[in-house]
């Protein structure tokens, strides 16, 4: 008793081991398969890569070459805008000016007097002066002894003037002083030498930009500041706005007096001050001594719209097709955007970021796309498809690699088993056979039981070799598949009658019942095939319902409908329905080989599977609670 817990527990560690090793092996060949993805994908994804960022590059070059273009135009067109106004004269900023004429000069009053205001600076605010005192004016409006003069729309000139002032102020202009200015007749030198000191006081405050650029100048000899001759009438026209009345009525001019005067006025080039609104271009324009301002004011939006006028008709939104221009415009100051063109939502590629040229290098022009590359979702698609390609090989090679792994270690077990059925009758027979050749047995009764057993046994053996040899043929597709009319009933009856007695000899009680309507129905079937499948299912039974309460075989045959089936049921303990596909596999024991408790090799049921596919019948299992009720389904009946 002791031996036998011993001889179990040692069976079932031995079962634990064999499957502990079956897993770990399968891990391992799960890890290395793995390893083989990741080693052919990693290349492949790295070039798939390379191949998406060459389309990319390639496709965005158009457009990067449009954006330069683009650039280039923008920077030329701000060249001519500024090229009209650094040729402007000076004097064009009074409301009067000297003009020469036949035979000498007129004083007339200058073109950007005119009102309403015309420019080709679309968005324009209006032309300014400062004077070396600070003090503001504009062309638009008359001023010093001309202030007084009637005109109309002085409202709105006045209107002009003001929000120049106010500009000036918010963006980085000193305080602009008041525009009239009361003098005593006794204190005109004292003036002169204020006017003075303002000069000082203007150019260290708001123009250190043009001291360096004036220093810079003096190393580029292109760049040095244009000279403009001064005429004496033209001197006294420009004087005139730059003389008031005092208090007691005599004319007191803000600037310098001749005798200080230059003949020529050095007019520098424009520069820019930006803000998030305007943009003031100003220059520095000096008469001798005196140093004065001048320059204009644009609305920021307007004008770089019209920079770009050409362009920006593709990037207001306007679909063409179901698409959107893939292209935006935009500029930027102080990294912050303040005009945009374009649909800026979906932006993918910055195609180009620089500086406009002098005088709005603090503008940054940079041009987008909202559209990825052609062809990168051919790219992506083509890529998913090879690592889905590949992936669902490995997956494959795997799965049969184990299955040649389980195919083959079920043959190994098969081997076993095969050699432990063919040995069990070899045996019995060979010890029946001694014990009546040394003549050991003395009752002829038990002669007689021993010849039985022999013959039994031969039987089993011959069965078993049967079997094998068959499942070989099926195998080697070389069954000779016999289909002729019968009666399926006579095929029963036939298969009663020899085999009944061999189901008898192992205490058990094999019984037949069949419907009416199926004794005289006859079909086109292989009779060999079926007593072969029967004689399996029969034994199938009796091995797995030998300790079974009720030791019965059943065996019927029905018709339901068209249907027409043998069916063979036991009252053993059934097949778990995890195990009924398998069952059919070749070599498959619904017991571990190592603890199983049942004779037999596990090639009844694959054979019986393999014959019914042969022969156009199929082969349904059902648990019959309790027992197994296993169904030959006919080709149908109204075929």
């Amino acid at each position: 008793m002791r031996e036998n817990s011993i001889n179990k527990f040692s069976t079932y560690l031995s079962s634990k081991y064999k499957a502990l090793r079956s897993l770990i092996l399968a891990s391992k060949d799960r890890l290395i398969f793995v390893a083989i993805f990741i080693v052919i994908a990693i290349p492949v994804i790295m070039l798939l890569s390379h191949s998406y960022a060459q389309l990319q590059t390639s496709s965005l070059f158009g457009y990067k070459e449009h954006a330069f273009s683009v650039l280039q135009n923008l920077n030329k067109n701000i060249t001519a805008d500024l090229a009209i106004e650094d040729r402007r004269s000076y004097a064009d900023y009074r409301f009067i000016r000297s003009v020469p004429v036949f035979g000498g000069e007129e004083i007339t009053m200058s073109e950007l007097a005119e009102f309403p205001q015309r420019s080709h600076y679309v968005g324009l605010v209006g032309h300014f002066q400062l004077d070396p005192a600070g003090n503001l004016s504009t062309p638009v409006l008359p001023d010093g002894v001309l202030e007084k003069i009637p005109m109309v729309d002085r409202d709105k000139r006045l209107a002009i003037r003001n929000k120049i002032s106010q500009i000036l102020n918010t963006s980085g202009f000193p305080t602009i002083s008041s525009p009239t200015v009361t003098i005593t007749s006794s204190s005109s030198e004292k003036i002169a030498d204020s006017t003075h000191k303002n000069d000082s006081r203007l150019i260290d405050q708001i123009y250190k930009q043009d001291l360096d650029i004036a220093s810079t100048r003096k190393k580029k000899k292109a760049n040095r500041p244009r000279v403009e001759q001064i005429t004496e009438t033209g001197d006294f026209a420009f004087g005139v706005e730059s003389t008031k009345l005092d208090t007691t009525g005599l004319l007191v001019r803000l600037i310098n007096n001749d005798a200080t005067h230059s003949m020529e006025a050095e007019i520098d080039f424009f520069q820019a001050i930006v803000d998030s609104n305007y943009i003031i271009f100003h220059r520095t324009v000096r008469r001798g001594a005196d140093v004065f301002i001048q320059g204009f004011i644009v609305d920021a939006r307007a004008y770089l719209t019209n920079l770009v006028k050409n362009e920006i008709e593709k990037y207001k939104g306007v679909t063409k097709g179901n698409q959107q221009d893939p292209l935006v415009l935009a500029f930027f100051h102080k990294n912050k955007s303040f005009v945009a063109f374009g649909e800026r939502n979906n932006i993918t590629t910055e195609l180009l970021s620089e500086t406009l040229q002098s005088p709005l290098s603090d503008i940054t022009f940079k041009m987008y796309t909202t559209q990825r590359a052609p062809g990168g979702e051919f790219v992506f698609f083509i890529g998913f498809l090879m690592l889905a390609v590949l992936a669902i090989g490995l997956i494959s090679i795997y799965h049969v690699t184990q299955s040649r792994v389980k195919l083959a270690a079920k043959r190994q077990d098969f081997v076993s088993a095969i050699t432990h059925e063919l040995k069990t009758p070899l045996t019995a027979i060979k010890m029946y056979a001694e014990l009546l050749q040394n003549s050991w047995v003395a009752s002829e009764e038990k002669k007689q039981k021993y010849y039985g057993q022999i013959a039994s046994e031969a039987d089993r053996l011959s069965r078993l070799i049967q079997n094998v040899l068959n499942l070989s043929k099926l195998d080697g597709n070389r069954w000779n598949v016999q289909l002729r009319m019968a009666k399926p009933k006579d095929v029963l009856d036939d298969f009663i009658s020899t085999y009944s007695r061999n189901v008898e000899k192992q205490g058990f009680e094999l019984t037949v019942s069949s419907d009416t309507d199926a004794d005289n129905i006859s079909l086109m079937i292989d009779r060999d095939a079926i007593m072969q499948i029967l004689m399996n299912l029969v034994d199938n039974s009796l091995k797995f319902s030998k300790n079974a309460d009720y030791k019965m075989i059943n065996v019927e045959l029905r018709i339901k409908g068209t249907d027409m089936y043998l069916a063979v049921r036991d009252f053993g303990p059934g097949i778990p329905p995890s195990e009924m596909k398998k069952v059919f596999q070749e070599f498959y024991r619904v017991e571990n080989e190592m603890t199983r408790q049942t004779s037999g090799t596990g090639i009844g049921l694959s054979m019986v599977k393999k014959l019914c596919t042969l022969c156009n019948m199929t082969i349904e299992l059902e648990n019959a609670n309790p027992g197994l009720r296993t169904k030959i389904h006919f080709p149908s009946l109204s075929i």
